[in-house]
């Protein structure tokens, strides 16, 4: 039974022109451990040619989404070849090295039979846990090089960090559990074992609270459903979705008209409709964050299904914790054909 379950203790792209064996690997046992957080990359270059393509490379890597307001999904910090706070830096854990052999870290870094221009990448380099990568250029047209080779770039950097976001949400594996139990309600879902599960009736609530140093966070999720399979309207969602956070929630949660959208998605080859926003709760002092509600009908069952995903964790970048519950929402099938 659902009421039963407890929690279990915490416990490519375009790698494109060259893999790892492009470059010489300098990792041992005794490399320090990499710092910064995972979308934090730091770039070296020369100034000069920086100067010509600091705004195409903010372009291509810092874009940016919206959650409670807009957040870059990379954040960039140039250093020059020369700056003396390269030895402290280069133990970041995304390094982004741009330049050609007149560089003696890109020289000493990619094999001499490596052909520019090209991207080329590796791991652990100068510490643990590190991804170092090289936009490894010809002597020549530098900066039409570094042009040539952002899309690549961009596409393996998004792609390494969405596999970083699912490894780290299920670093507790997947309670196979609970999605047999659901299963016998009509529906599944893949959720870490790491999140707490209660039901009452047809209402099913998992979240997942947990403290980062001095911050509490909160995922939390609300699955129901209705008889009968129908195309909702973005106002009949949000009417849902205001009564949901009117009556389920500890304290009731309003629906912030900034950043409030809708979209029609389609989840397991079903189609269903998205609304997104920001939540702020009635405390005396108020917490507020991102929220995604969907309506997926299922037809097979003669049902409309409602999922409701919201996340408090203020003062730190919410972009990795939406992106885990959009894996949630995404996981969502109906049983049955």
């Amino acid at each position: 039974m659902l009421e039963s379950m407890t929690p279990q203790h915490l416990k490519r792209s375009v790698l494109v022109f060259a893999l790892a064996p492009a470059l010489l690997s300098l990792p041992g046992c005794k490399a320090p451990q990499s710092f910064g957080d995972r979308h934090a990359v730091i770039v070296r270059a020369e100034p000069g040619l920086w100067a010509e393509v600091e705004s195409d490379v903010l372009e291509a890597l810092e874009q940016t989404v919206f959650t409670t307001r807009s957040e870059r999904k990379f954040k960039v910090t140039f250093i020059g070849t020369d700056d003396p706070d390269w030895a402290s830096l280069r133990l970041w854990q995304q390094i982004l090295l741009i330049g050609s052999t007149d560089d003696p870290i890109v020289a000493e870094t990619v094999n001499s039979d490596v052909v520019a221009p090209a991207l080329v990448q590796t791991t652990e380099l100068w510490a643990r846990a590190q991804t170092v990568t090289v936009l490894y250029l010809p002597q020549d047209s530098q900066a039409e090089a570094v042009r040539e080779l952002l899309p690549g770039l961009y596409d393996t950097l998004a792609e390494q960090y969405e596999e970083w976001v699912i490894e780290r949400m299920f670093v507790t594996g997947v309670n196979d559990s609970l999605s047999s139990a659901l299963a016998e309600l009509g529906f599944t879902l893949q959720v870490p074992n790491v999140y707490m599960v209660s039901r009452d009736e047809s209402v099913i609530r998992l979240g997942n609270p947990y403290r980062q140093g001095d911050t509490d966070l909160l995922r939390s999720l609300l699955i129901t459903w209705e008889d009968g399979a129908r195309d909702l309207t973005p106002d009949e969602l949000r009417s849902w979705r205001a009564t949901i956070g009117e009556s389920r929630y500890t304290t009731p949660q309003e629906i912030q008209e900034d950043g409030f959208r809708y979209a029609e998605i389609e989840v397991d080859g079903r189609p269903g409709l998205e609304i997104r926003g920001v939540w702020k709760d009635r405390d005396e002092i108020p917490a507020a964050g991102p929220f995604i509600t969907r309506a997926i009908p299922c037809r097979n069952q003669a049902r409309t299904y409602y999922i409701d995903a919201w996340l408090f964790a203020p003062s730190v970048d919410k972009y990795p914790y939406v992106r885990q519950l959009e894996i949630l929402l995404d996981s969502f099938r109906c049983v049955g054909n």
